[in-house]
């Protein structure tokens, strides 16, 4: 056996690194969060036990309620996505939940309800659809989140010359 610096390994050496059933050991935990990279896309549901960085796409769920989800610029989510804290950085058609905090940074795009005791939206970023908040610090559960009625900001404007939902705040920072 080699080593990639050209170095010569001895069949020992090789099979300490495995299990006794000749599989290499998984990754120890707390080597920072996963990343789904952007060259990778995912149908299906998403959830694990730490941190998680979406680059790529994912079309289904991301369901990862005791820890950090960060959809990262290059992120492409068609799903609803539950964690502590979500970041929004990239684009996401589906409801955002977080036991903590939600924040979307000015490059995001999201389409769908939000909930959480704590939401930030920079300047810039892009939202359509409802935001529900309670700072009463208990989890939230599904049961919880309701549709969040239609109001002015999700319907078209008769106005002539008015977008929908444009008011003199727009493109102002709300952080609640």
């Amino acid at each position: 056996m080699f080593k990639k610096d050209g170095s010569e390994t001895s069949p020992a050496q090789t099979r300490s690194a495995q299990t006794p059933s000749g599989q290499t050991p998984a990754p120890r935990k707390g080597g920072g969060p996963a990343m789904i990279g952007p060259s990778i896309t995912i149908k299906g549901d998403v959830s694990g036990d730490e941190d998680l960085i979406i680059q790529g796409r994912i079309d289904g769920k991301v369901d990862l309620a005791q820890h950090n989800v960060t959809i990262g610029e290059d992120g492409r989510v068609k799903a609803d996505v539950h964690g502590r804290t979500v970041i929004v950085e990239g684009e996401v058609e589906g409801d955002l939940r977080a036991q903590e905090q939600i924040i979307l940074r000015h490059t995001a795009k999201v389409q769908g309800s939000i909930a959480a005791p704590r939401v930030s939206l920079e300047d810039g970023a892009v939202f359509r659809g409802g935001i529900e908040m309670d700072a009463s610090g208990k989890p939230w559960k599904q049961s919880d989140v309701k549709a969040a009625p239609k109001s002015e900001a999700n319907v078209e404007s008769d106005r002539p010359g008015k977008p929908a939902g444009s008011s003199e705040s727009a493109g102002k920072t709300i952080s609640v």
